[in-house]
């Protein structure tokens, strides 16, 4: 059974198995609840998460409401700061989300690879019958006391199989367990698996680890940024652990969109100004209450502007009050005349007056061009410094003021 859905849809009427329903219930991405004008049938509604999961027999896709490309030029600058390169762009008539992905994924990979495979030197320990490297005398009186043989040795070997080449062969095999891929993908899948067929994969983790970049594996780079992200998306189950079983990839488009306006705002506005993403702080004088704005601008130790970035429908749900009420504490915390509140779509309003605070409502649009967008966050990010007069001067650390 397979259901297609786009973000925030639900669709309803549906026979699932009690285990499929209790899977889904403990999802993040997806809600399940009794269709009411079903009885014994449910209704099911996608989350922020977009991409491809199954549970059981049951096939779930979801849609993203931004063009794929798009959604992979997004995924790419948020996480490494990589740029969108046209020559990727043969992929941009595929309104498919994975397939997009994947054929991103494989242009970079087969253009990094187009030099020969990148070689290293990896440190490796072992018990041989003649000396190599270096003797280690501490594992060599630890597990073989009094004995002359096997030598414990560490020694440095010149290999493909490297962080680099392990993050590609990772995210290739995960690829190959996603349904939907067209048999040309497949075809090149296979054709990168068997080029690194010596390279030990990369799990999908939820961290996978980060590469130091250096002139020689720097042509690496594009590729290894979408591998981190397959790998990354491709960790999430149903159990809320990491798992290399489940066929599943799902994006989470609210970290997505706050990774991308966050940097933006950063890179908009330093050096001049000190930019906090996702700063962990007090609400309250006696730290009782812990607060984590998305955006937090200073000056001199002290906030200049504060805002939170919410991927939410305002346009037809209007603004929630639970993102009044924490924007109110913000301003309240750093004793801020305003706060500002960005969605990716224009709300009703563009600004509520609460007491003496002013919540400003921003829009920024992630289905536009890399340029308009940046263009508009920039301009955002002026607003935001210029037109927030401070109340009181309110320092970080320490007691509130």
């Amino acid at each position: 059974m397979r259901i297609d859905l786009t973000e925030w849809e639900s669709v309803g009427g549906l026979d699932l198995s009690p285990d499929v329903v209790q899977q889904l219930a403990r999802s993040a991405a997806f809600t399940v609840a009794p269709d009411a004008s079903n009885p014994g049938r449910w209704t099911l509604t996608a989350q922020q998460h977009v991409g491809i999961a199954r549970v059981d027999d049951l096939e779930l896709r979801v849609r993203p409401k931004v063009p794929p490309h798009r959604l992979v030029e997004l995924m790419s600058a948020s996480l490494d700061r990589v740029a969108w390169d046209d020559r990727d762009g043969t992929w941009e008539a595929s309104h498919e989300l994975v397939p997009t992905i994947a054929g991103a994924f494989l242009a970079t990979a087969e253009r990094a690879l187009r030099s020969g495979i990148l070689q290293g030197y990896v440190t490796e320990e072992a018990s041989l019958y003649a000396v190599r490297g270096r003797i280690d005398l501490s594992r060599q009186l630890s597990r073989n006391p009094g004995l002359p043989l096997p030598i414990a040795v560490t020694y440095d070997e010149y290999t493909t199989d490297i962080l680099e080449n392990q993050l590609l062969a990772g995210a290739g095999r995960l690829l190959l367990r996603l349904p939907g891929l067209p048999l040309s993908l497949l075809h090149r899948l296979r054709r990168l698996e068997y080029q690194l067929l010596e390279v030990t994969p990369s799990r999908p983790s939820p961290n996978p680890v980060p590469v130091r970049w250096t002139r020689l594996n720097l042509r690496y780079r594009p590729a290894l940024t979408l591998a981190r992200i397959i790998l990354q998306c491709g960790a999430l189950d149903f159990e809320g652990e990491p798992t290399t079983n489940a066929p599943a990839f799902l994006i989470d488009m609210n970290k997505v969109f706050e990774d991308v306006v966050g940097n933006a705002v950063r890179e908009a506005l330093a050096p001049d100004l000190a930019v906090d993403l996702q700063r962990r702080d007090y609400l309250d004088a006696q730290r009782q209450v812990q607060i984590r704005p998305d955006i937090l601008i200073s000056t001199g130790g002290h906030a200049a502007a504060v805002a939170d970035v919410k991927y939410k429908r305002v346009g037809e749900r209007g603004v929630s009050p639970n993102d009044v009420y924490q924007a109110l504490a913000y301003a309240s915390r750093y004793g801020l005349a305003e706060c500002t509140l960005i969605y990716p779509e224009a709300p009703r309003v563009d600004r509520l007056e609460v007491g003496g605070v002013t919540i400003r409502l921003a829009e920024v649009r992630i289905d536009v061009p890399p340029a308009a967008r940046d263009a508009a966050i920039r301009q955002l990010a002026d607003r935001m410094v210029l037109n927030n007069p401070s109340q009181r001067h309110v320092a970080f650390t320490g007691e509130l003021k």
